[in-house]
Order: C-alpha cells, then structure tokens, then sequence
C-alpha cells in the first residue's frame, strides 16, 4: 500500500499555489499518495467558502490530513503563520509517533545563500530560533533540506 504525503506550506498566493500542485505532482509520479491541503475545497475556496466556522474546519481538516500522513513534506516560510503552528503539532505528534517521516524545505529564495552580514539589522534571511529547533527536532537534526534533496530521499 502506498504511503500517504502531507504537503504542508503557505498557498495564499499563486505562485505558492502552483508550487503546492508541482510537489503535489512531484510525489505521485513516484508512487505516493498526496494530501495537498488546497484541494479542500470546502475550506479553500476562498471565492466560495462558507465563512461559518471556518477557522475551525480549516485545524480539522488539516489536522486530520497531517494525523493520517506516513510522511510531511514542508515548506517553511517565515511569513506562513498556519504552516508554522502546524509544525509545532508535528513536533507534539512525532514524539507520540517517531515512525512519522518528516521533511523541511524553504523555497524563499534568500534562504541557504551564505550571505552573512557585517551588521546583524542587514540579514536577508533568518530563522527564529525556536522554530529552527523544532524543525531540528522533527527531522532528526537533519534541518532544512533542499526539495530536489527530499525528493531523491523519498524515491
């Protein structure tokens, strides 16, 4: 039986949207099944979502798609509010469940560059720094990966 992905990251914006479907597509071209949590229609039709209780269906459904995953695959924006308190649930369900894969990515560009400033006000990317140790913890020390990474892991 195939292993079940859950892709965890910001998709409030086209471009994040679109990167949401190519990991989507990226994991079922080897064998996965996907739970991308934008094909939810029900909480993610932001043109057409029934406001009623919203909030509290989007943590049900998330929750249940991320308590149902063999593997998390995430993308860790600084700005992606949602996707950092889900991980702070994955860190919770990971010591309950240690089988549970999890990996971490970051598509901001900025990320990963090397560039170290003389003054600390001039970074142009940092991680905070209990959020940096949870995704410590969730991947086993590994920490951010790069997808292309993850994805030769996963096949």
């Amino acid at each position: 039986m195939a292993k079940t992905i859950y892709i965890l990251g910001d998709m409030l914006s086209h471009g994040q949207q679109l990167r949401r479907a190519y990991e989507k597509s990226a994991f079922r071209d080897l064998g996965y099944n996907v739970h991308n949590p934008q094909d939810d229609k029900s909480i993610n039709d932001k043109t057409n979502a029934d406001q009623q209780g919203l909030a509290e269906r989007i943590v049900a459904n998330d929750t249940a798609g991320i308590e149902s995953a063999d593997i998390i695959v995430a993308d860790y924006l600084t700005h992606a509010q949602g996707s950092i308190c889900e991980l702070g649930y994955i860190q919770k369900l990971k010591r309950d469940k240690p089988e549970l894969e999890v990996y971490v990515h970051c598509t901001d560009v900025r990320q990963g560059t090397g560039h170290i400033p003389t003054e600390q006000d001039r970074a142009e990317f940092s991680i905070n720094q209990y959020v940096y140790g949870v995704i410590l913890e969730i991947t086993e020390g590994v920490g951010i990966q790069d997808f292309e990474a993850i994805r030769q892991a996963l096949k």
